[in-house]
């Protein structure tokens, strides 16, 4: 075979074999995979290229996600409880999009409606109010959001009613193996069912079914059925076809575990080497008294022959039988690779999440001011998505529903009630949530960079309070009282009193040597 050679395919193989009987055939189909050539419009679908055994499954985004779901999510949670990789992005998400929680700020031309609905939100927020069991806070219940919503694909949160509570709207946290997959194919009103989901002709979620357990046993007693209005069902979807979750890491899942029993295995290597382990080997096998492997050996104590499995101690002493010798094991090549390979996995396994490897690893040691900035600046990209999908899929709803419901139950006066609030409620609901901001990689160039934007009117001071997580309006209102306390003096106008007072004495003191000297003069004459 010449170099450059390619092996023959089995078409053509076929081909070469049909030519021995009947050559007319074989050349009848040499031409027309010759034309079938000439109509490919992309390379990478040749049959006939290196990629010639690659032929992907397809299909609707239901019917490919359906097959591998519940195997891709179990994988995950097995990750998620022991991979400190998995758990490292985890705690990337976690710390940037939530953070501290979202901040909000009620937007109506009402200064004192504004400050009422902002102190009823902040105590609804409180554990014991937001959440049905009492345990959670709201921040503590984005926090699950986000991380549910990596490791299972999605999860599901159920709006209730406690009319004993000091504001009745509450939510419940189911995870999503509580959907019903198994049951009945289509709904009494004749809708199709999709894996626990109600849909209608176009795809839209009509309702959930919902496991329902005995809490004494653990066991499903019935599927109760919900209507998707009072529930919010948070996932990823990718494409228009597909009506249930799919785990963020099955992207990744095999290059992790991968990398999690490489560092095992140096971790084993690195044990042997330290314990010096020694094999104890024989080309005497008369000693034992016994004709093949297969025989027990006595102990090392009976003197008589000695046994693998001798622990050797620090030292200790061993005598080795007639014809015995040690030879020694010493690990190489995991180690000096170690580095190398965890760098490019890491990579991998970061930008199949969206993130980069500093932003993962917490390893900085590769980068500068430059590209750590833009790093962090693509890295945010990423984490403020992901605050923009908790804002509009479950913050701004929440927040209407939190407010009637305190509205109805009395909890917000009826006398601070504008009166025409049922009329246009949108009116008085205006608002924004501010989630965790970006840090700062160097203080002084970031807060140069700042002041240089606001002085130029290339930012206004609303946008920077916005991009820092503050309330404009509170940071107005701060600065206000603040330069009131001080008289209405700014650090600038200090240092320009300090200046003028500095310049002032110097000129008094010149002018006092000049007239000494002056006065020496007349003296001496």
């Amino acid at each position: 075979m010449e170099n450059n050679q390619r092996n023959p395919t089995w078409g053509e193989r076929l081909d070469n074999f049909i030519g021995f009987f009947s050559p007319a055939a074989a050349l009848a189909r040499k031409a027309a995979r010759f034309r079938l050539r000439l109509s490919q419009e992309y390379d990478a679908a040749a049959p006939w290229r290196n990629s010639a055994n690659w032929i992907p499954a397809d299909g609707r985004a239901e019917e490919i996600n359906r097959r591998s779901r519940s195997f891709l999510r179990n994988k995950a949670r097995y990750l998620e409880r022991n991979s400190e990789i998995v758990n490292s992005v985890l705690n990337a998400y976690l710390r940037n999009v939530v953070g501290k929680g979202f901040n909000l700020q009620v937007k109506t031309d009402n200064a004192e409606w504004n400050s009422l609905l902002e102190s009823v939100w902040r105590e609804w927020c409180k554990p014991k109010n937001c959440d049905v069991t009492g345990q959670y806070s709201l921040t503590e219940v984005l926090t699950m959001i986000v991380r549910r919503k990596l490791v299972d694909g999605g999860i599901l949160l159920v709006k209730t009613y406690d009319k004993d509570a000091k504001i009745p709207f509450q939510v419940q946290l189911r995870e999503v193996d509580d959907i019903d997959a198994f049951g009945q194919l289509k709904s009494p009103q004749g809708n199709l069912i999709v894996d626990g989901i109600e849909v209608n002709k176009h795809g839209k979620h009509l309702s959930y079914y919902l496991k329902q357990y005995d809490w004494q046993s653990l066991v499903q007693v019935e599927s109760e059925r919900i209507s998707a209005d009072r529930v919010y069902y948070l996932f990823e979807k990718i494409r228009p076809s597909q009506v249930r979750e799919i785990t963020r890491f099955a992207r990744t899942i095999d290059k992790i575990n991968d990398l999690d029993e490489f560092f095992q295995a140096v971790i084993f290597a690195q044990k042997i080497t330290a314990a010096v382990a020694i094999f104890i080997t024989s080309d005497d096998y008369s000693s034992s008294g016994v004709i093949g492997r297969s025989g027990s050996v006595a102990g090392s104590g009976s003197g008589k022959g000695t046994d693998v499995g001798t622990r050797i101690d620090p030292g200790s002493i061993k005598k080795l039988n007639p014809g015995e010798k040690v030879e020694s094991l010493v690990p190489s090549g995991q180690t000096s690779e170690l580095n190398n390979f965890n760098l490019s996995m890491m990579r991998q396994i970061s930008s199949g999440q969206g993130l980069s490897y500093e932003q993962v690893t917490r390893d900085v040691s590769q980068v500068n001011y430059s590209s750590a900035r833009q790093n962090l600046l693509e890295d945010w990209k990423v984490f403020s998505t992901e605050q923009q999908f908790l804002i509009e899929h479950f913050l701004d709803d929440v927040f209407e529903q939190v407010i009637k419901s305190a509205i109805l139950s009395g909890f917000i006066p009826a006398e601070n009630l504008p009166r025409d609030f049922w009329k246009n409620p949108g009116v008085y609901l205006k608002h924004q949530f501010v989630g965790q901001s970006m840090p700062w990689i160097d203080p002084y160039k970031e807060a140069l960079a700042n002041q240089i934007l606001l002085a130029s009117y290339q930012m206004t001071l609303h946008e920077y309070c916005a991009k820092t997580g503050r309330d404009y309006e509170e940071v107005i209102e701060q600065i206000l009282k603040e330069n009131e306390a001080l008289g209405n003096l700014t650090l600038g106008q200090k240092g320009d009193n300090a200046v003028n007072g500095s310049a002032k004495g110097n000129k008094n003191s010149n002018n006092s040597a000049a007239a000494g000297n002056s006065a020496s003069k007349s003296s001496n004459a």
